[in-house]
């Protein structure tokens, strides 16, 4: 048997999200680091031996072409627009990977749709301008069927609606509108076992373009529920073939049924692998990076809260002045993080993507009263200006 270079490099495809490379230097594991030209990277990163530029994002097969060394003993990405380059690079040396066919059904939404049909319950579904829904399919949402971070997603109303849009839509994914309950489930899969490290209940600003505002971990279940959470997302994950690595799953709870509404080959967004860490002790990177290298040393923390939530800033159309009281936010019982993205003379738009909003608060506590008196101070912490 060939034996493994376990002191070789590993591959890191994508500059965000920072914990990902972070996750590496904490592990102590060296990286050679594929970054897209487009992407904003630090200058120097712990544990980065070396920074190949390649355009991976409009490019996928590019990263075939890159020398790399023999010793390489693994290729991660933690990012959505990485996950294909990662695993078809991941194939062609030999590599434990999420299967390329995987990460194809889970990119495109209707192949991922057909191929989960008949297992679990979805929606309604089919494309604008070729299938056209039936009179009990509306309202829908139309959306893209490659796009990430609500963009594009679009609320159609009814079947005049439909008429009106359909050629500025022909192309999308149309799926019929659930109601209920959403959520997000965040899993680290090994050789094809799943480990469900947590539940998180979403917030959106509804209507028309469904921006989240907030993420609560653990979300407040009942026993079938979460039963039926789980095998849901247990039997999406199989159908799929995610075998290794970080997955996050949305499903909408609808009278006690979980419905699926779309899965990703990556740890969740909007801080929720944090939210997890805080109330669980996993760590769902270090996880994804054990799930291929079985010997990588993972932490064990217990948790630090019983609860923990990701909260916006609510600001839209506005131009900010400037904004106040953040070092006194982050001074707060329970302030985990706070962060705002806009300073003096930037527009904040009415949200139509989630890379609009202004900024967040992660906060902690031991029970969800606490928790929400906690968010709420901490909020009114931070001072907006506007012009």
């Amino acid at each position: 048997m060939e034996k493994i270079d376990r002191n070789g490099p590993v591959v890191l495809i994508g500059a965000k999200p920072v914990d990902g490379f972070r996750t590496l230097a904490r592990m102590n594991i060296p990286f050679l680091w594929i970054v897209d030209p487009e992407e904003k990277a630090p200058a120097t990163v712990a544990g980065a031996i070396d920074v190949i530029h390649a355009p991976y994002r409009n490019d996928p097969l590019c990263v075939l072409g890159i020398p790399l060394p023999v010793s390489v003993r693994a290729v991660l990405s933690f990012t959505e627009l990485g996950s294909l380059p990662a695993a078809l690079l991941s194939e062609a040396l030999g590599l434990p990977t999420v299967p390329v066919r995987a990460v194809l059904r889970t990119r495109d939404k209707l192949l991922m749709r057909r191929t989960l049909a008949g297992v679990l319950d979805q929606p309604a579904f089919g494309v604008v301008g070729r299938d056209e829904p039936a009179p009990g399919d509306f309202p829908l949402v139309a959306k893209p069927v490659d796009g990430s971070g609500s963009r594009n997603v679009e609320y159609v109303p009814d079947a005049t609606a439909h008429a009106q849009r359909r050629t500025a839509l022909a192309g999308h994914l149309w799926e019929s509108f659930l109601t209920g309950v959403e959520y997000s489930v965040e899993a680290v899969s090994f050789e094809g076992r799943h480990r469900i490290l947590g539940i998180t209940r979403k917030r959106t600003n509804g209507r028309p373009y469904f921006i989240e505002t907030g993420h609560e971990v653990p979300a407040a279940l009942g026993p079938q529920e979460e039963q039926a959470i789980h095998s849901c997302v247990r039997r999406c994950l199989d159908a799929l073939e995610i075998t290794v690595g970080a997955s996050h799953t949305e499903v909408m709870v609808e009278d006690g049924r979980a419905v699926l509404i779309e899965t990703h080959t990556r740890g969740g967004g909007d801080r929720i692998p944090l939210l997890t860490r805080l109330v669980t002790g996993a760590d769902q990177y270090e996880l994804a990076v054990q799930s291929v290298l079985p010997w990588a040393p993972v932490r064990t923390t217990a948790p630090e809260f019983g609860c923990a939530e990701v909260r916006y800033f609510p600001w839209q159309d506005v131009t900010v002045d400037a904004v106040d009281g953040l070092a006194d936010c982050r001074a707060a019982d329970g302030v985990v993080e706070a962060e705002v993205q806009v300073g003096a003379g930037d527009r904040i738009p009415v949200w139509r993507y989630s890379h609009e909003r202004p900024g967040h608060v992660v906060v902690g506590a031991d029970d969800r009263d606490e928790l929400r008196r906690r968010v709420t101070d901490a909020v009114a912490r931070v001072r907006p200006r506007f012009r």
